[in-house]
């Protein structure tokens, strides 16, 4: 996942979010259905824990029409980096990762 292979996005707008979802569902001949869906429905999106009430998601650029209207109020675009200090994530340190393969998981 890097900024050349998906675009990143930050909601703040519930409504706009579904728009956009609903008019690429269409532009795909996709139902409205959760198994089928372009986007994940709005609660299945990351959870900005800088607001509390701002959603996270990213889209892989070859899925994205030209048709798609990401200029809509409330979402923004965000670069890779920006995306994961939203979410804070950090890379495993090498030694956390050497203490997992030493531990020994029940059967």
């Amino acid at each position: 996942m890097t900024d050349e292979t998906h675009r990143f996005f930050r909601f703040s707008n519930e409504a706009s979010y579904d728009t956009l979802t609903d008019a690429g569902n269409t532009a795909r001949n996709l139902p409205d259905e959760q198994s089928e869906r372009w986007l994940a429905l709005w609660d299945n999106t990351f959870l900005d824990p800088e607001t509390n009430s701002d959603r996270l998601y990213c889209v892989k650029r070859s899925g994205i029409l030209e048709s798609d209207d990401f200029a809509l109020d409330g979402i923004e675009e965000i670069n890779l980096e920006t995306y994961l200090q939203r979410l804070r994530w950090e890379p495993p340190v090498e030694e956390d990762l050497e203490l997992l393969d030493e531990l020994e998981l029940p059967d």
